[in-house]
Order: structure tokens, then sequence, then C-alpha cells
């Protein structure tokens, strides 16, 4: 491997570690509560909802997709959740039923990329409009309340541990094995790498894409459950700022944009740049505003990077073949 190869390659393993240590020492120099257990607790808490969507667009973008649809649907499964709750319904049916609800979700977008051949950012675009307008005629312009909603995951306990904790540790643990044990992983990594020679190799590629974005859709689900918890109302916007934030998570991790490389593993690392940044602004008293700033440019860097990396690596390959 020749010397911009290999840095670049460095560069690319070294920057999220990078990132963590600095945004460490910077914060906890700019707030003296940035340290403290009771503020990493919560910053724990407060981003499980993020981190089971982040782990679905995973394996899409492992896959060579990508979703900016999830947000939204979220929103969609969250008015549901919130709806369902004030009507008393039981814990269990809300979450069933919100799950079923991004499944939909998921499998639509699924069906666009995998059936009809739309290419992901344009089958996604197209839904996310779909779900934001029909979240925005759900809506009606009455915010749904729902503070009850907190008691189905969002406050819970067991033997002292945050519940929306577990089923993340779960959700990841299971996600990890899948990707690193399980035909389901390696047909996702190969389709990642080249398409045309997967489907070459025999993997059935429609079925797997498919799969891919309805766990997503089932994760953004399980998601909505806890966002409602978290947040207390539903409202014709949210949950769209989780696209972004769960794509930075992603690809700030580690895991190539261009799919075919990346881990679940890295993907909770990129995960923990990104919600440590944002509490460490708030901490720090710096106006919201640079929060969109920090995380895009971060992205930028992050993708710059990886691209970098990629093409020198092919051009390499390349020319040790020639």
């Amino acid at each position: 491997m020749t010397g911009n190869a290999t840095t670049l390659q460095r560069l690319r393993t070294m920057l999220l570690p990078i990132l963590l240590i600095a945004e460490l020492i910077v914060f906890s120099l700019l707030s003296p509560r940035f340290l403290s257990g009771d503020n990493f607790a919560n910053i724990a808490v407060n981003a499980a909802d993020l981190a089971l969507v982040a782990a679905g667009m995973t394996l899409v973008i492992l896959l060579g997709g990508i979703d900016v649809s999830a947000g939204f649907a979220v929103g969609v499964s969250a008015w549901f959740v919130a709806t369902l709750m004030g009507s008393a319904t039981p814990a269990w049916a809300v979450v069933l039923l919100s799950v079923t609800v991004g499944l939909a979700l998921g499998a639509l977008n699924g069906a666009l990329v995998a059936a009809f051949r739309v290419p992901a950012i344009i089958a996604t675009l197209g839904t996310a409009a779909i779900f934001q307008t029909l979240l925005f005629a759900l809506w009606n312009r009455t915010d749904v309340f729902s503070a009850p909603v907190a008691s189905i995951l969002s406050g819970q306990r067991v033997l002292g541990v945050p519940q929306v904790l577990l089923v993340v540790a779960v959700v990841y643990a299971v996600l990890h094995w899948v990707l690193t044990r399980r035909p389901f992983g390696r047909d996702l990594f190969a389709i990642g790498s080249n398409p045309d020679a997967a489907r070459l190799a025999g993997i059935r590629t429609t079925r797997v894409t498919f799969a891919a974005y309805g766990i997503l859709g089932g994760l953004v689900g399980l998601a909505a459950t806890i966002y409602v918890g978290r947040v207390g109302v539903v409202q014709a916007s949210s949950g769209n700022e989780l696209t972004l934030l769960a794509i930075a998570s992603v690809v700030v991790g580690g895991t190539s944009i261009l799919g075919g490389e990346g881990s679940i593993l890295r993907t909770l690392g990129g995960l923990a740049f990104i919600v440590i940044l944002q509490n460490g602004i708030v901490l720090a008293g710096v106006p919201p505003l640079w929060n969109g700033l920090m995380i895009g440019l971060t992205i930028i860097i992050a993708v710059s990077v990886d691209i970098l990396a990629t093409r020198s690596t092919t051009r390499e390959t390349q020319g040790s073949v020639a």
C-alpha cells in the first residue's frame, strides 16, 4: 500500500478517537458539570431513541443505501403511540402497533428500492415528503400530549439500569451477532461492496435489501415509543431531527457511506460523539445554531476522508492488477 493510501486509511481509523478525545477535553474545560456521572447517565438515556434509528440505518448504509425518511417515520409512529396511550390502550399493544407501523413504512421504502430499483436517495426523499404530509394530516394543528407513555419504556428500571438502555444493548448485541456471524450479515457486506458481483454469486439482493429497510422500519417504530416518552408531545415536526443525527452517527463512526465496510460497534462510537457534542454545547452555553454547524462539518470531514481513502485503495489495487 502506498504512502498516501496508508495515511488516509490510518486517518479514517483514527478520526473518531481523535474527535472524541478532543470534545471531552474541550467541554470538560468549558463546563465543570460535563464529566459528572449524572450527566453521562442523562446523555445515555436521552440518546436511546436515536441509538435505535442509527442501528437500523447502519444496515441500510452497509449495503450502499440510505434512508432520509427515517425521522419522519418516527414522527408518524409516535403519533399513533401518543394517541393510543391517551386512550388507555395497554402498553404492550402500543409498542406492538408502533413497531408494526414502522415496519410498514420501512417495507414501503424497501419495496421501492429493492423491487422497483428506485435509487435509495430518490425513493426515500419521496417517502419523506409522504410521511411528513401524513404526520401533518394526523396532527391536524393539535399537539398530542402523552406524558403517561413514559411508563412504557422510559420510566422503567431493571436492577437499577434504565430499561431503555437494556433495550438498546440487546438490539446492538443482536445486530452485531447478525453482522459478524450470520449469512444475512455477510450478504449485506457483499451487496455493499459490489451488488452485481453479489447477484452473480447467488445472493438474493432484492430480499436482503428489502429486509434491511424493514428492520430499520421496525427499529424506527420501537424508537418512537421511547421518543414520545422522552419528549412528551407529538407535533407536525416530531422526529425529523433524527434522520441527520442517525446518518451522522453511522458515517462519523466509520461505516463507509459507499457501503461494504463498517460495523454496528462503529455506529455506537459515532453515536457517542454526536450526543456528547450536543450535550457539551448546551452545558457550555454555546448558541444552539452551532450544534448543526458542528455536526454538518463533522459529516463532511468523515465522508471526505472515507471517499478519499476508498478511491486511493481502489486505484492502488487496480494498478497492482494491471
